[in-house]
């Protein structure tokens, strides 16, 4: 696999984290992180599609309260 070019700062931030982490390689602090990065996306994206479906039964559910309570008035007011 190629070459990624660095700043010294983000070199200084992998050096860190592979001692504070304990893992044997720089590689295998970026193979962490993007696992970790992939994890974050996912959970993201599935939070997306919850709050759309959260919103969405919502509305179904205001639309099904509004026509039964407008029934029950009806038929309140009928007798």
């Amino acid at each position: 696999m190629g070459a990624v070019a660095l700043s010294r700062f983000d070199e200084d931030i992998l050096e860190s984290l592979k001692k504070r982490l304990k893992l044997p390689s720089k590689s295998q602090v970026i193979h962490q992180a993007l696992i970790r990065l992939q994890d974050w996306v996912e959970r993201e994206r599935l939070a997306a599609e919850i709050k759309g479906s959260v919103r969405k039964c919502g509305k179904a559910d205001w639309e099904e309260y509004h026509s039964l309570a407008e029934a029950a008035f009806h038929r309140v007011t009928k007798e």
